[in-house]
């Protein structure tokens, strides 16, 4: 689930919290660190970090090693020469997606372009 998702399932977003209910349900939900800095760093207030954190918490949780940064720069350096820029965020959470065969819900055209990656796109 890219941070997008999570931010339109926070404000509630009818059809993006459905979807994401129903997989954290099928406990097919997976999270890792960036994600969470991503969300946590835009909170306005103690609330809604809790409420955050929990929602993400309560999720799997995907420890990045130094080999997952390493093959991370690996498919950087690989989309960069055909021409594909993607920030490194994103392109982290494709790595590891791809390692543990998951698939990324997102509203981001660009992981599109990422070879191999399991991605459904959702319309904004």
């Amino acid at each position: 689930m890219d941070t997008s998702v999570w931010i339109d399932f926070f404000r509630g977003n009818p059809p993006v919290r459905a979807l994401l209910e129903k997989l954290i349900v099928a406990d097919r939900v997976f999270t890792a660190g960036p994600i969470l800095y991503e969300l946590l760093q835009g909170i306005k207030s103690p609330p809604e970090k809790k409420q955050v954190k929990e929602a993400l918490l309560s999720t799997h949780y995907l420890d990045i090693t130094s080999n997952d940064w390493e093959g991370a720069a690996s498919l950087a350096a690989e989309l960069r020469k055909a021409g594909v820029i993607i920030p490194m965020t994103d392109i982290l959470i494709a790595y590891l997606a791809k390692k543990k065969n998951l698939e990324v819900i997102s509203f981001d055209v660009h992981f599109d372009r990422i070879p191999e990656l399991i991605h459904h796109r959702l319309q904004g």
